[in-house]
């Protein structure tokens, strides 16, 4: 592939060669500067222009104008597309980079001083059957890094500066980078290499069979001693988007339905492969079990405790109401093997996004967003938000969770007590969990609850929403088998269970025609499947969402911080609570308070009128929370005006309470906004110069005299980072020496 690029810019290296004798980040003079309110810090008088690096091999032939723009630009097929998962900043980049001399406004304290990890989507190419069939979470994984406090001592100037001015590891740097780089997983590899997409999306994992059975055959014959995702997984691929955790010196990045895949924690993220964990995992672990985005780590023990789960039943001579799905609860050791695996029975497949610890225990969420394999196979939506059902919540011993594989006396045991909320909820993110230290039987679960989710867009019960769209193309196959006369698309109740609309695209090719008549044949012909589903009756009359008494009250997927109370010995809810009124999402505690008592916590805060309406809507977040939990008040720090943000990550500080949180910032107002179906961008001048991305450091000093975070650094990325997921923190002292 060859790429035009502006003049100075090649492969491997630096935009500008001749400014590698200026001091990264450095301040000559000092200024004052917005991010401290005035206050004299650290800066650059006269900065040089970011240098860049850029990696030919996934740049576009068209790169052209200026760098940072090309950097920035989504490629062709997305601009093109109305899908909101491609539009705004939703919008994939194009490439791999990384980009030196970042300018810092303020500090960047001596606490911080490591990596910033972000995961999110980000599709290489076109979907295999279109932009318009994409869904957010089908995109290719891709980490964004920031390397804070970067002093670049691979350079020579660099170490010859350091000896005339060695600086002391506790004073702050004002030096930063930025990068980005693909997870190279199995399939991404494929696609590349043959230029073209080779798997469907979320939106169609109905079988499509000219995509399915080539894809079976891969996994089966060329995957099968270590395919990426389990058995139930094979139209679509392991995209590993959604969580990064730090691990035994070596990054994990991870997807809902697949394994880890083990990166080199290093600048240019090396993908090693999947990870097996130090080759405890064994050919069957690939097949049966995934792994979530949310394992947690014990900082008493070193521990890494997962979890995941499987969807699909292999009781398969049992009745319906009968079957049993498995979720895996797994410990790896603080050396990266993986110690213990066990089996828990479920009575429902559900979504389980996040898992907790306690110092003795680990806390399971089993909430009533529901997988059903019937609907799929005919066309329909994977999930179902069950209003009539409620969340559980599962106590399992840790020391349980630790009995080994060929522990044959003790790993079936079913040692986890399951605890009903009685509220028809959902939590898609454990704050933390801890044993009450009045009580050793009683467990506090701090959660970020909803009442209820659509999965975006993924699950049925919600064809209310404003705008009813429904993702079925109309007349086709599976469509008009809902009713038999193409009306799969009505609605016809409050909830819309007898309405909502179906994800799958069929091929009218002969092949497709032909498979397509015999599984309607068959399907059409068995008894077991005229048979009535026994949960329509109850859906037909299932409570509305919020309706119940302890409900969040703000509809659906907009979340608030909730405390639950579980007394293990009698099985029973001690106490049920919202901790605050102002609703967040996406928490995070101190890591030293990981499975302990904590007094503080962090969440991203929800923007004013981006509620979900539509069934594709994502709501924004333009502010983040410190909830101080003994005395109930929370402090608001708000985002400049169209900023948004996501995951928060708490850095505590070295040897003393407190630390700085980092939020990664999003300049909304220079990206494409829809608005009535017409695109429009509002820019002024005074937006084009902002930075389309920023890494805010906010101070915590636990101070009851100045509780409220405050701004103390800036780090101004001069591309643009799309949304994502999940984020990780990676401390100096942790980097592989020379890798970073």
């Amino acid at each position: 592939m060859t790429t035009s690029l502006p003049v100075g810019v090649a492969s491997g290296r630096w935009l500008d060669p001749s400014r590698r004798s200026t001091r990264r980040g450095r301040a000559t003079e000092p200024r004052a500067s917005s991010a401290t309110g005035g206050a004299t810090t650290t800066a650059e008088a006269t900065r040089a222009r970011p240098r860049v690096v850029q990696r030919k091999d996934t740049l576009e032939d068209d790169a052209s104008g200026d760098v940072f723009s090309a950097l920035s630009a989504p490629p062709s097929w997305a601009s093109a597309s109305t899908n909101p998962p491609l539009m705004g900043n939703f919008a994939p980049v194009v490439g791999e980079c990384e980009i030196g001399d970042l300018e810092v406004e303020g500090t960047i304290p001596a606490s911080v001083r490591g990596v910033y990890l972000r995961n999110g989507p980000n599709p290489a190419r076109e979907p295999l059957l279109g932009a318009a069939r994409y869904h957010w979470f089908d995109g290719d994984g891709m980490l964004h890094w920031i390397r804070l406090g970067d002093d670049d001592e691979s350079s020579d100037d660099a170490l010859e500066e350091k000896k005339k001015s060695p600086s002391s590891p506790s004073s702050p740097s004002a030096a930063a980078s930025y990068g980005r780089a693909y997870v190279r997983t199995k399939n991404f590899e494929r696609e590349a290499s043959l230029g073209e997409s080779l798997y469907t999306g979320l939106r169609d994992i109905t079988p499509v069979w000219r995509v399915l059975l080539p894809r079976l055959f891969t996994k089966v014959f060329e995957d099968w001693k270590s395919p990426d995702s389990p058995f139930w997984v094979v139209q679509s691929k392991n995209t590993a988007n959604n969580g990064v955790k730090a691990h035994a010196g070596v990054l994990l990045a991870t997807y809902e339905s697949g394994s880890a895949y083990e990166l080199e924690l290093s600048r240019r993220l090396t993908t090693l492969g999947v990870c097996d964990f130090k080759k405890s995992f064994a050919t069957k672990d690939y097949w049966l079990d995934n792994m979530t985005a949310h394992a947690k780590t014990c900082p008493k023990t070193g521990e890494l405790v997962y979890m995941g789960y499987n969807l699909i039943s292999l009781d398969f001579d049992a009745p319906r109401d009968e079957k049993t799905t498995d979720v895996v609860v797994g410990v790896v050791d603080k050396h990266g093997a993986r110690t213990s695996r066990r089996v828990i029975k479920m009575s429902r497949p559900s979504m389980q996004h996040d898992v907790g610890i306690t110092r003795s225990r680990v806390v399971l969420l089993d909430g009533p967003l529901v997988f059903d394999l019937n609907r799929v196979l005919t066309g329909g939506l994977p999930f179902a938000f069950e209003t009539d059902q409620s969340m559980r919540i599962g106590i399992l011993p840790r020391a349980a969770a630790r009995v080994g594989e060929n522990d044959e006396e003790n790993k079936n045991k079913e040692d986890v007590v399951w605890v009903d909320t009685g509220e028809p909820c959902f939590a898609y993110h454990v704050v933390n969990c801890y044993d009450d230290p009045a009580d050793p039987d009683v467990v506090v679960v701090d959660v970020c609850k909803s009442d209820g989710t659509n999965a975006l867009g993924m699950a049925r019960g919600f064809d209310d929403d404003a705008d009813g769209q429904g993702w079925m193309p109309a007349g086709s196959f599976v469509s008009e088998r809902r009713d038999g006369n193409g009306n799969g698309n009505k609605n016809k109740n409050k909830n819309g269970y007898s309405g909502d609309d179906a994800t799958g695209v069929v091929d009218e090719n002969a092949f497709e025609a032909l498979v397509n008549k015999a599984v309607g044949f068959f399907s059409e012909n068995d008894a077991a499947s005229k048979e009535r589903d026994p949960r329509d009756a109850r859906r037909e009359n299932a409570p509305e969402l919020g309706s119940h008494a302890n409900a969040v009250g703000h509809g659906r997927d907009v979340a608030a911080l909730w405390r639950w109370r579980v007394d293990v010995r009698k099985q029973t809810m001690v106490s049920s609570e919202r901790l605050c009124e102002t609703p967040s999402d996406f928490p995070c505690v101190d890591p030293r308070d990981v499975g302990a008592p904590h007094f503080f916590c962090y969440t991203a805060g929800y923007a004013a009128s981006t509620f979900p309406k539509r069934r594709m809507d994502v709501p924004s977040f333009d502010k983040v929370h410190k909830h101080c939990l003994s005395t109930g008040k929370h402090y608001t720090y708000c985002l400049d005006e169209n900023r948004a943000c996501g995951d928060v990550a708490f850095v505590p500080d070295h040897d003393k309470q407190g630390g700085h949180l980092l939020v990664l910032t999003h300049d909304v107002a220079q990206q494409t906004m829809r608005d009535g179906g017409v695109d429009a961008v509002a820019v002024s001048a005074r937006e084009k110069k902002r930075s389309p991305t920023e890494l805010l450091i906010l101070a915590d000093d636990r101070d009851e005299r100045n509780p409220a975070l405050r701004l103390v650094g800036k780090v101004k990325i001069p591309v643009r980072v799309p949304f994502g997921f999940h984020n990780e923190f990676v401390a100096e002292a942790e980097l592989p020496q020379g890798k970073w």
